[in-house]
């Protein structure tokens, strides 16, 4: 090989070498991996915050809901429609004539016919349970108040108390407070409330000693207020 091949075969071999370092430089450039050798690039040091916080006192106070109680700082959201129903039952202050009202009996078995309120009704003799001879048309309302004079037919004392029903299911709905002939004499109210205002209602009286020889009567009313 002459002098002149030499050179030539030396200029390829610069020329081949300095191609494939640009061609690193280029690559590098546009993300690729680049192996330094035993030197490790590492990535820049960012500071690490601590978790902080900061409280301002707000200028304008907030406005709580009116169906939201405020109990030792626990926040109740009262919801009126799913509250159960329940009753209460107080003494009338002013005493009712009793007039044992035939016009409106109970009966035996469960009404199928509606009537408007208010409602006078009467019975004699129970032993069991009697139901009202109409249910109710409440219109929506969500109480429903029986006056009511219970007594024992005989000397005794006899412990009875009222059921509630819907109309149309026969969905037994809640029963009130156990009461006494004894105890629970002259002319009272019991409130039922919390009832679903979608549903008419019927009730019923309830003998809870329905042996014979503890009948009791009664006069009532039933009413929306």
């Amino acid at each position: 090989m002459n002098k002149k091949s030499i050179r030539i075969s030396i200029c390829l071999i610069l020329i081949l070498i300095l191609s494939l370092s640009l061609s690193g430089i280029s690559f590098a450039s546009r993300g690729g991996n680049v192996d330094t050798g035993s030197k490790q690039i590492s990535a820049p040091n960012v500071e690490n915050f601590e978790p902080s916080s900061e409280t301002t006192k707000m200028t304008s106070p907030r406005q709580v809901p009116s169906n939201v109680d405020i109990i030792s700082n626990q926040i109740t959201v009262s919801n009126e429609e799913n509250a159960k129903p329940a009753s209460e039952t107080t003494k009338m202050t002013s005493q009712k004539v009793d007039s044992l009202n035939a016009a409106n009996p109970m009966s035996l078995s469960r009404p199928t016919k509606g009537t408007n309120l208010p409602y006078d009704g009467a019975f004699s003799g129970v032993n069991t349970e009697i139901f009202s001879n109409y249910y109710f048309f409440t219109n929506g309302s969500t109480q429903l108040y029986v006056d009511w004079n219970v007594k024992a037919d005989y000397t005794a004392n006899v412990l009875w108390h009222i059921n509630v029903y819907q109309a149309g299911t026969n969905k037994f709905v809640m029963r009130s407070d156990q009461f006494s002939t004894d105890s629970n004499t002259g002319w009272w109210t019991t409130r039922f409330y919390n009832l679903d205002p979608a549903y008419n209602y019927y009730i019923s009286f309830v003998n809870d000693r329905p042996q014979i020889g503890s009948p009791i009567s009664c006069d009532f009313t039933v009413r929306l207020k």
